[in-house]
């Protein structure tokens, strides 16, 4: 009965705010979805549109039509979300995409970035699965094979990031959250396509990040040199360790090594170590990040992100270990979510809330550059769909 209870919840809430993003996010004038939305859904300045934000979209729907809607109006909102990807961001001359256009299409920024370039790969990926079209799987493969020839790292295995023009610190060479999704990338496209050029890229992230970005404490790294000695701070990220933990599983799977002792040691020690330390006991939800070796949160505000990703993670540690207080923190962290990070007015998400509940100083708006349906909409996705098979998931012993 608490299982139906939680899928019931999950569903719920999953169809609410796929009826935020089909209603709110199209850009009807211009195509593709509307740069930033603030708090009622409405769109504001500024209105350029990110490859990140927008090939996350294209994910979204797609993966909506597969598993909950096979609709001729969500079909519709994925192929309206393809042709603004490929008719705008795409450069022929690179076979990759670029970073920014403005909200009519024009490039604004050109820039090519390997976190950017992975999440169009995923997009037109399961695009390309689910709907079948050859011609979406081409431009996924083509954008691997361009930046696999320019970043891929064939003597210390990932990709190397110290031309890429992101986010490192200065000094670091590599850093986990690329190689993050990447490795969800590649295995989407693998997915599509069986390449087996792609096939391997996936194998050798797996073991990357099992055996490189893992630590043996039981966390990942942030950043790395090149030969993958650790570089930077050594603050854990609750939300990528959790999402990871669930990740990595799913990922090595799809190239047949999801149960890997290996694999499955490492997703379970970051899965234990993140679930442990960056819960909120009191009040509920995940803080954002905290000391390497365990302790306190010291960075406290909740991310909504970090509560999507929670959720299959926390599943999945159940799954695996049959502890209740796992089951316990999934049903206490879809509460939180319920309750306290969704705009009970208007719907979908805030950014962040404070200890106390209330929004943080990033604000009220619901759709930006780095927030789309995809973190929210997968999660609850894929735990309904998880909890409905109950503890035969194929990731559990």
């Amino acid at each position: 009965m608490r299982v139906q209870a939680l899928r019931a919840r999950l569903d719920a809430l999953a169809h609410s705010e796929f009826e935020f993003w089909a209603t709110h996010g199209p850009d009807p004038k211009y195509g593709g979805f509307y740069g930033t939305l603030d708090r009622a859904g409405q769109p504001i300045a500024p209105s350029n549109k990110g490859l990140i934000q927008q090939a996350r979209q294209l994910w979204t729907f797609s993966m909506w039509f597969e598993k909950k809607q096979q609709t001729p109006e969500v079909r519709r909102l994925a192929e309206n979300q393809y042709h603004f990807l490929t008719d705008h961001f795409y450069e022929p001359q690179s076979h990759e995409f670029v970073f920014t256009v403005s909200e009519s299409g024009a490039p604004v920024d050109p820039k090519k970035v390997l976190y950017a370039e992975a999440f169009a790969i995923y997009g037109l990926s399961e695009y390309a699965r689910v709907f079948h079209l050859p011609d979406a799987a081409r431009y996924a493969l083509e954008c691997f094979k361009s930046l696999d020839a320019r970043a891929h790292d064939a003597q210390y295995g990932g990709y190397d990031q110290t031309h890429d023009p992101a986010w490192l610190s200065p000094g670091a060479q590599k850093e986990m959250n690329t190689h993050l999704h990447l490795l969800e990338a590649f295995a989407a496209l693998y997915e599509a396509t069986h390449d087996a050029l792609v096939g391997q890229r996936v194998s050798e992230l797996v073991d990357v990040t099992a055996q490189r970005i893992v630590q043996p404490a039981g966390y990942q790294r942030l950043e790395f040199l090149r030969d993958w000695s650790v570089f930077g701070q050594s603050e854990v990220s609750y939300g990528h360790d959790l999402e990871t933990s669930w990740l990595l599983p799913e990922a090595a799977n799809v190239v047949g090594r999801g149960r890997e002792p290996a694999v499955l040691s490492a997703a379970l020690a970051i899965g234990v170590h993140s679930a442990d330390w960056g819960f909120d006991p009191r009040r509920g939800g995940f803080f954002e990040a905290g000391p390497a070796g365990g302790g306190p949160a010291t960075k406290r505000e909740k991310v909504w992100w970090i509560q999507c990703e929670a959720l299959p993670a926390l599943w999945q540690l159940y799954a695996r270990t049959r502890e209740p207080r796992y089951l316990d923190r999934f049903e206490a962290t879809l509460a939180f979510l319920e309750n306290v990070q969704r705009d009970a007015r208007y719907g979908e998400l805030y950014w962040s809330v404070l200890e106390d509940g209330t929004v943080s100083a990033h604000g009220d708006n619901k759709g930006e550059e780095w927030k789309a349906g995809y973190h929210v909409l997968r999660a609850l996705v894929f735990s309904e769909e998880w909890l409905s098979i109950g503890l035969g998931k194929s990731s559990a012993p």
